[in-house]
Parts: C-alpha cells; structure tokens; sequence
C-alpha cells in the first residue's frame, strides 16, 4: 500500500507563531474541538486547510459589511 501525502501539516509550535497565541491556547482550541489536529504519540498537527477554517470561522465583520 502506498500513501502520497498532499496535505501540509503544522506543528502548535508553528500556529502559535502564526496566530501569536500561546502554546496552551492552541491545544484548548484543539481539546475542544474547535481546531481539528491529528495525534501521533502525543504531538499534534494541523492541516493548513484546518488552520484556515478555524480562521475563517473567527472572522469579525464590521456592521457595513453585515448590512
């Protein structure tokens, strides 16, 4: 069986950088489900695709842009 990756993934180490977030930030938002990561013997990652929908999600919209 073969496996071809086609996803890039992050470390919480690389999303709190990205997002300036605390490391205990990115794992609450991940034990809560908010963040989808996969787990491999205790480390987390995240798909890029994963970082922007929970970026997405936490969009602020100014009320000109609601109207």
């Amino acid at each position: 069986m073969s496996y071809k990756q086609t996803e890039e993934y992050l470390t919480v180490l690389d999303i709190t950088k990205i997002l300036r977030l605390s490391a205990l930030t990115i794992y609450k938002y991940i034990k809560e489900g908010k963040l989808i990561a996969i787990e491999f013997g205790g480390h987390y990652r995240v798909s890029k695709t994963s970082l922007q929908s929970f970026i997405d999600d936490h969009k602020v919209f100014s009320r000109k842009e609601i109207s």
